[in-house]
C-alpha cells in the first residue's frame, strides 16, 4: 500500500507513524515512572507504620518487664487479703499501706508509675494506635505476608493482654473499698474475694503472656531491642536512686527479656 503513494504521501506517513511512537512510549513511560513513585511512596508509608509500631510494641515491652518485676508483691498481697477476709469477725480495719514501697509517700516515675489503691498495678495501657491506623490507611499492603501473619499474632497477643488489664482493673476497683474501715457483711467478703480471685488469675495470665513471650515475637520480626532495654533499666535505676525510692524487698530488678 506504501509502494502506491507518492514520495510525498509515504513521508507523511513515516512522520505520523513515528509521531505515534513517540507519544505511546511517552505514555508508557509517565505511566511507569507514576508506578514507581507510587510504589516509592508506599515502601516509605509501610517502613514509617512499622516504626512506630515498633515503637508501640516495645512501650508495652517495658511495662511488661515492670509488671514482672513486682509480680511477688502481687503474690504476697493477694496471700495478706485473703488471709484477712477468712479471718473471724465482721470488723475490717482498713488497709492503707503501700504494697510495693515502705514509704507511702513515695513516688515512682516513668513506667513505674501505678494505680494507687489497695492493689497497685502498672497503669500504662497496651496501645494498639499505631498498628490500628496501619491497617486503616493501608499502609502494610506491600508487606511480605509472613511477616504481617507475625504482626497479626503479635497484637493478637496485646489484645489479649489488654483484656486482662481491664479484668484486673475491674477487680481491683472492687478491692479499693478495703482501704477503710468497715463492717463486712456475707456478700461483701464474697465479693471481696472473688475479686481476689480475678486479680490473681489476671497476674498468672501477665507471667504466661509477659516480657519473654513478647520478646520472642520481636525476635521473630528481627526486632532485637536488647540495648534499648538495658539502657531503659539503667535509667529506671537512676531515677530511683536519685529519688531515694525504697521498694520493698518483693520488688525483684528489672529483667530484660533479650538476655534469655
Amino acid at each position: 500500500m506504501l509502494r502506491r503513494l507518492s514520495a510525498g504521501q509515504q513521508r507523511s506517513v513515516r512522520h505520523w507513524a513515528m509521531e505515534f511512537v513517540v507519544v505511546v512510549a511517552g505514555v508508557l513511560l509517565a505511566l511507569w515512572l507514576q508506578q514507581w513513585d507510587e510504589e516509592r511512596r508506599a515502601k516509605q508509608d509501610m517502613l514509617a507504620a512499622e516504626e512506630a509500631i515498633h515503637d508501640e510494641v516495645l512501650a508495652s515491652l517495658e511495662s511488661l518487664v515492670w509488671r514482672e518485676a513486682i509480680s511477688r508483691c502481687h503474690v504476697e498481697r493477694v496471700i495478706q487479703l485473703k488471709t484477712m477476709l477468712l479471718t473471724d469477725g465482721n470488723r475490717w480495719p482498713g488497709l492503707n499501706e503501700n504494697a510495693l514501697m515502705e514509704s507511702s509517700s513515695s513516688q515512682a516515675t516513668g513506667v513505674q508509675t501505678v494505680i494507687q489503691g489497695v492493689y497497685q498495678r502498672p497503669f500504662e495501657p497496651y496501645s494498639t494506635d499505631a498498628w490500628d491506623s496501619a491497617l486503616t490507611t493501608g499502609a502494610l499492603a506491600q508487606m511480605d505476608r509472613q511477616r504481617l501473619a507475625k504482626l497479626t499474632a503479635l497484637y493478637g497477643q496485646l489484645h489479649f493482654l489488654s483484656e486482662v488489664q481491664e479484668r484486673e482493673n475491674r477487680a481491683a476497683t472492687t478491692l479499693s473499698a478495703l482501704a477503710l474501715p468497715q463492717e463486712l457483711t456475707a456478700d461483701t467478703r464474697t465479693a471481696m474475694l472473688g475479686a481476689l480471685y480475678e486479680v490473681d488469675t489476671s497476674r498468672f495470665m501477665f507471667t504466661y503472656q509477659g516480657a519473654s513471650a513478647l520478646a520472642d515475637r520481636m525476635k521473630e520480626l528481627g526486632w532485637n531491642d536488647k540495648s534499648e532495654v538495658d539502657r531503659w533499666i539503667a535509667e529506671e535505676q537512676a531515677n530511683d536512686r536519685k529519688q531515694g525510692s525504697k521498694w520493698r524487698p518483693c520488688v525483684k530488678p528489672e529483667r530484660n527479656p533479650f538476655d534469655n
